[in-house]
């Protein structure tokens, strides 16, 4: 329903002229406004004053909640048909077309350039793809299939940007892990840093062992590097050089954040034996002090950044080197064996 809302006589004929433009679905409202206007704003598609636009908001301010399920606004004045929200775009453009000489003026309700922008920016994540013309997409209303594996947490979408949208042209996929196979058409990832990666080696590494190490996570367990949030490993490793000259390498070439190196969480010795790991070591034990580094050092890093973690990579080592992957997991949800990582 179309609530055309008029303030004076004047206003009212103007209403009933742009209201048998509009069609069936278009009712002009009778005075008094405030009370009518909130008994009917649950079952309104759009409201329309024909009044200033300062007016207007007073009225509707009160009753706004969420821009996902509020009518649309549109605020006629002045040869204008004002927008105040995105969901009155349509309608101020058919208006428009009624009223001769009058002026359509759309809006955005989104704080970026459209909601996909806003996911974005919620999950601090890396883009992978064309984020304008997908964003564009749901802007103008087309069906996107959004698809997020790893459950995380998202702010309110609209409802063209779902899971259960399918065969659209556009599909978001939220997910740390480098895709194995690709849903048709166009894909847009967003990368969160859900990762901490631990390290453990030997005295006197060379960076490039390192190096080569930390590709293994992706060549082997198909996690995005630009997912890493925090490096890990125990105190005594605070000094090589081959870690840290390894680590500036990886930034540079996947950091989007102007090749900022995640930190490296120090660890001590007590703290890493005291967590719970699936491939713990004899030989590291004796000569470390802990049974495990790169896997506990991942973990308890993961678990005080986010409450609960999951190895999304054990242990995997090449040369003098050793790496492992602890995703962060949403706090929420239902929890299952957490001997090795809280895993949801």
């Amino acid at each position: 329903m179309i609530g055309l809302f008029a303030a004076t006589a004047a206003a009212e004929r103007v209403a009933g002229e742009v209201a048998v433009g509009l069609g069936t679905d278009a009712v002009v409202v009778g005075r008094p406004l405030r009370p009518t206007l909130v008994r009917m704003w649950p079952e309104l598609g759009t409201a329309v004053f024909f009044m200033g636009a300062g007016a207007a908001i007073r009225l509707v301010a009160p009753l706004i909640e969420g821009r996902y399920t509020d009518p649309g606004v549109v605020c006629v004045h002045d040869g204008y048909a004002v927008a105040l929200t995105a969901a009155g775009n349509p309608v101020a453009y058919q208006i428009a077309d009624v009223l001769p000489d009058c002026v359509a003026v759309s809006t955005s309700d989104f704080i970026g350039a459209s909601p996909v922008d806003e996911l974005v920016e919620a999950l601090e994540a890396a883009v992978d793809g064309d984020l304008t013309a997908c964003g564009a997409a749901v802007v103008s209303g087309d069906p996107v299939r959004l698809l997020n594996p790893l459950g995380l947490p998202l702010p309110d979408l609209p409802g063209n940007l779902q899971p259960d949208n399918y065969e659209t042209e556009w599909t978001v996929v939220i997910d740390d892990r480098v895709p194995t196979v690709r849903p048709r058409g166009n894909v847009l990832r967003l990368i969160p840093r859900t990762l901490v990666v631990g390290v453990g080696a030997s005295r006197g590494v060379p960076a490039s062992a390192v190096t080569e190490a930390l590709g293994l996570l992706e060549s082997e367990h198909s996690l995005d590097p630009r997912a890493v949030r925090s490096f890990a490993t125990v105190d005594a490793k605070a000094g090589e050089q081959g870690i840290q000259s390894a680590l500036e390498d990886w930034s540079f070439w996947h950091s989007e954040r102007d090749g900022c190196v995640p930190p490296l969480a120090l660890r001590t010795a007590a703290e890493l034996a005291a967590v719970a790991v699936p491939n713990p070591s004899v030989t590291v034990a004796e000569e470390v002090g802990t049974p495990s580094v790169a896997e506990a050092a991942a973990l308890l890093t993961a678990r005080e950044l986010g409450g609960r973690a999951e190895l999304a990579a054990p242990k995997t080592s090449i040369g003098n080197v050793t790496v492992a992957a602890a995703r962060i997991l949403p706090s929420a949800g239902p929890v299952g064996d957490d001997r090795f990582g809280d895993r949801a």
